[in-house]
């Protein structure tokens, strides 16, 4: 009986107003003993997800991280984007594997055997252990970002859409690290022609 890999595609960063889109593949050999305590991102705490960090990145044949910045995102659209990142997460990913998305959209331009399934993050492992390699990568660099561009609170926001981001976006304006058309939108709904950047 022939086992193909399977790896798992998640991205993080989405509908966020700041910072980048961060796609991850991570495959595992067939028999790969799991980590424990693996599951979707979303449902562990940030000082969890740093901890599993380690072992997933030891127990993974192989981790592809893909990202488009906030300016790419502006330029080509948000779709065009996380297709581009998520090619560059495969650019040197085995060819036999099989790749499970999170999510509806398959991956354009991938000629390898690949499913799209919502919510695979909760119910396939190697989604989940993507998730959680991308979750923590994109916060770091957020985390890194906010010393830049202080204020607005991204080392807790991640650069989404809270209150005291949006705040601070209306005090202080924009950065060359937000995105110019997610930000169109906050700023037409509150009836505020939309600044320079800083």
């Amino acid at each position: 009986m022939i086992h193909v890999m399977t790896a798992g595609l998640d991205e993080v960063g989405r509908g966020s107003w700041a910072g980048p889109l961060c796609i991850c593949v991570a495959a595992f050999a067939p028999k790969t003993p799991r980590v424990d305590g693996v599951k979707d991102s979303k449902k562990l705490s940030a000082r969890k997800r740093e901890e599993l960090v380690e072992p997933i990145l030891k127990s993974a044949y192989f981790v592809g991280f893909g990202w488009a910045s906030p300016g790419y995102i502006d330029e080509h659209g948000l779709t065009a984007a996380w297709h581009a990142a998520a090619l560059d997460a495969l650019e040197h990913a085995p060819k036999d594997i099989h790749l499970i998305v999170d999510g509806r959209d398959e991956v354009k331009g991938y000629d390898g055997m690949q499913s799209a399934m919502e919510k695979a993050d909760d119910l396939y492992y190697p989604v989940s252990a993507a998730s959680i390699l991308a979750k923590v990568a994109r916060d770091m660099d957020m985390v890194r970002m906010d010393q830049h561009y202080s204020g607005y609170f991204w080392n807790q926001n991640s650069g989404y859409g809270t209150k005291q981001h949006k705040e601070a976006l209306f005090t202080l304006g924009p950065t060359p690290y937000h995105r110019m058309s997610f930000l169109k939108k906050v700023y037409a709904k509150a009836g505020v022609t939309p600044p320079s950047m800083q």
